[in-house]
């Protein structure tokens, strides 16, 4: 069954916006420590806009000991991992359902890319746990990233787009260039808060900001990507 962000799509509704995690954190009875751990982590992250937390902060307000990070993670990059897994592989299922659903490409697209910045929305601080996991190329966290975020994506996207080609409105473009385009995008204004800040003035990105950029990325690639009258 299609998600509801696909079936929200699918009737020409904007997918509804998913809360943003703020606040404390606390440990409901038998969750398990780990979670409790990336959520505290996570509300640090939102909260002080920044990944420079340590883990006698997290632990504080995770409400357990700081030795569990090293146990169930294994270091701050273990944890970095866990939260990429967490918050954006956690989202490859709904973009399965996506690549399935008996939707046209266009409106397939649309939903991939106010996902995408949904994502960055309700996680702002991933791009730069990627930056510091990819720093060494031929490293561990940037094969992580690649095999676990990158490939995924790009696999979907690829399959919209053959899609979109065989029902004759998307011009044939190459899905490695695509993704760069996409993704470089969708990541900017969330990876360029400064800008943002010191140059136009806008304190944070709310709920409105991101769907006007989805719509305004929507627009520039489907301008880019749809086949024209006489093509």
């Amino acid at each position: 069954m299609p998600s509801q962000e696909v079936a929200a799509v699918d009737d020409g509704r904007t997918p509804p916006a998913r809360p943003r995690k703020r606040g404390t954190t606390s440990r409901p009875r038998g969750r398990h420590s780990g979670d409790v751990l990336l959520d505290a982590a996570s509300a640090l992250m939102i909260e002080r806009n920044s990944i420079t937390i340590t883990f006698t902060e997290i632990a504080a307000r995770a409400g357990l000991n700081s030795a569990l990070i090293h146990y169930r993670f294994g270091g701050k990059d273990g944890l970095f991992r866990a939260l990429i897994e967490r918050d954006v592989g956690g989202t490859f299922p709904m973009l399965a359902d996506l690549v399935r659903a008996d939707l046209p490409a266009v409106r397939k697209l649309d939903l991939h890319i106010r996902a995408i910045t949904q994502t960055y929305f309700d996680h702002p601080y991933i791009n730069r746990l990627v930056a510091v996991l990819v720093q060494d190329v031929e490293g561990e966290g940037a094969r992580f990233v690649s095999e676990r975020v990158v490939r995924p994506l790009h696999e979907a996207q690829a399959a919209i787009l053959a899609q979109g080609q065989a029902e004759g409105v998307f011009r044939a473009v190459d899905p490695m260039l695509f993704y760069f385009s996409l993704i470089g995008a969708c990541d900017h204004l969330f990876q360029a808060r400064y800008a943002l800040k010191w140059a136009f003035a806008v304190g944070d990105i709310d709920d409105t900001l991101r769907r006007d950029y989805a719509q305004h990325v929507l627009g520039l690639l489907m301008g880019s990507l749809m086949v024209r009258p006489g093509e």
